[in-house]
């Protein structure tokens, strides 16, 4: 679920209002521009699906690891795992999202029978965190948007809610069908945990992907094929965002010159260090830290 900060910038309905109680709430954000954001780690207790419409986004997991997203892909994000829009800014980005009522919550299903469920949800993250979204469900997306976005719905229109219940339930299916794929991965592939090991290990070293490969003895085209299924992005495209990342606890702190941060990450010029930056935040490095301590401030 999207934070508080960024409300004015999104809109949600409690899945109970609408007869659909298995869904504790769901809601779209549309974000023209970058917006800063002060609020801290979320979890629910159940789990939560975030759907990428447009553009790209990253959030963070308590031990550092990322979950990025481009529009066409869907993040879950289990019961209780906290988790946080990377760096504090929302970048340009439209996103759908749903967040379940804890399986152990008694309530009676609306939409799933209690069996199925159950299924569902031990379905979710089969498959890693990241999956695409298929056709129907992106086209259902767009439907439920539309209808939350129609005044009648919230006075209680009859057939537009019975629209918007069809659709929740097509999302919920087809993102079934997609955590159902390879149900005999139940976890991460090896691999990928000794790469994301080895690039953790050591934030000041930024490994090329042919060092990697060459270090775990594997291919560097099978290390990234391997590393885009689970993870979502190329192992060059992770790191990147992690000297993002780094960059911005610097910026944040306020101590270093963008010139000296530039140098400090590797990077061959501010100028160079300010277009990267701009890619993944959307925003410059200055007006980033600008943005922050406004945020900052106005918490």
């Amino acid at each position: 679920m999207l934070g508080s900060q960024a409300s004015q910038y999104t809109g949600s309905i409690a899945g109970y209002e609408i007869g659909v109680p298995e869904i504790f709430r769901f809601g779209y954000a549309q974000f023209q521009s970058s917006v800063a954001t002060s609020d801290d780690w979320a979890h629910h207790q159940g789990a939560e699906l975030v759907f990428l419409l447009e553009g790209d986004a990253c959030w963070e997991l308590e031990d550092d690891f990322l979950v990025p997203l481009s529009a066409g892909q869907c993040a879950l994000f289990p019961s209780q795992l906290k988790h946080r829009i990377t760096n504090g800014i929302y970048p340009p980005c439209a996103s759908f999202w749903m967040v379940m009522t804890a399986v152990n919550e008694q309530i009676r299903p609306a939409m799933l029978t209690d069996s199925n469920r159950t299924l569902f949800e031990s379905a979710l993250g089969r498959s890693g965190l990241t999956r695409p979204i298929s056709e129907q469900g992106l086209n259902s997306i767009s439907c439920v948007i539309r209808i939350m976005k129609d005044k009648r719905i919230y006075s209680g229109a009859p057939l537009l809610i019975s629209e918007l219940r069809a659709h929740l339930h097509l999302i919920m299916v087809e993102t079934w069908k997609a955590h159902e794929t390879n149900p005999g991965n139940e976890s991460p592939d090896e691999l990928v945990q000794k790469v994301l090991e080895i690039i953790h290990d050591d934030v000041n070293e930024w490994p090329q992907v042919s060092v990697l490969a060459q270090r775990l003895g594997c291919t560097r085209g099978h290390l990234h094929a391997v590393f885009r299924r689970e993870v979502g992005m190329a192992p060059s495209d992770y790191v990147q965002r992690l000297r993002i990342k780094k960059a911005c606890e610097w910026l944040s702190d306020g101590a270093l010159s963008i010139t000296d941060i530039a140098h400090d990450m590797g990077f061959a010029s501010s100028q160079h260090f300010s277009r990267t930056f701009r890619k993944y935040l959307g925003l410059t490095p200055t007006d980033y830290r600008g943005q922050r301590y406004r945020s900052t401030v106005g918490s």
